[in-house]
C-alpha cells in the first residue's frame, strides 16, 4: 500500500489525503488575503509538500488535501490541513485552510477532527497548537470547537495573533462538541 493511502482519512463528508507534488497549484491558489499572493509563496508550498513523505513517515502526519466526498470522480478540492512539527513532534502545529467556497459548511472542524483523531492515537504526543489572525473569529470559533484554549494573544512571528493549544488529556474531553467519525482509509 503506497504512504499515501496509508495516511488517507476519511470522515462522513470528507477525504483527506497527503498532498503531493501535483497538488502544489492547488494549494498555493488556496490562500486567504486580498492581491496577489507574497514573493515566493508557491515556493513554500512547494518547499511543506517537499517534505510531506518524509514527515508522514517519521510523525504519521503531515499536510493533506481536504477533498468532499461524492462530488465527481475524485471529489472536489475543499481546503488543506496539516500538523507540522514546528517546535516539537509531541505537540505539533495544527494549519488549514479553505477555499471561500467552501467556508461556513463545518468543513474545517470536521477535518480537524479527522486529523486530531489520527494524531492522538501516537501515545507520546501531549497536545497540539494552532495560530490565527485575532480578526478571523470563524478560524478562532474553529479552535475553541475542538476544544482548543486560547493561549496567547499579541504578535507572534510578527504580525498580530493568538495561539490556541490543546492539551492531549483536552481531547478526550467527552464536552468536546465536533463528532469523532474520522477512520484510516
Amino acid at each position: 500500500m503506497s504512504p499515501r493511502n496509508t495516511h488517507t482519512l476519511f470522515t462522513s463528508r470528507l477525504r483527506l489525503a497527503p498532498a503531493a507534488l501535483e497538488d502544489v497549484e492547488l494549494l498555493a491558489g488556496m490562500r486567504d488575503g486580498p492581491g496577489a499572493p507574497e514573493a515566493g509563496h508557491t515556493e513554500r508550498v512547494r518547499a511543506l509538500v517537499a517534505a510531506n513523505p518524509e514527515r508522514f513517515a517519521a510523525h504519521g502526519f503531515g499536510l493533506w488535501v481536504v477533498r468532499a466526498s461524492g462530488e465527481g470522480r475524485a471529489g472536489a478540492a475543499v481546503g488543506w490541513i496539516g500538523l507540522r512539527p514546528r517546535e516539537s513532534p509531541l505537540e505539533p502545529e495544527l494549519l488549514y485552510g479553505l477555499s471561500s467556497e467552501s467556508r461556513g459548511k463545518g468543513f474545517a472542524t470536521e477535518a480537524a477532527g479527522a486529523v486530531l483523531d489520527r494524531l492522538f492515537v501516537a501515545p507520546a504526543v501531549t497536545g497540539v497548537w494552532a495560530v490565527t489572525d485575532p480578526t478571523n473569529l470563524a478560524s478562532c470559533r474553529v479552535l475553541e470547537r475542538l476544544g482548543m484554549r486560547l493561549d496567547f494573544e499579541g504578535e507572534f512571528d510578527g504580525k498580530p495573533s493568538r495561539v490556541y493549544r490543546l492539551a492531549r488529556d483536552g481531547w478526550r474531553d467527552p464536552r468536546r462538541t465536533t463528532a469523532r467519525g474520522a477512520r484510516r482509509g
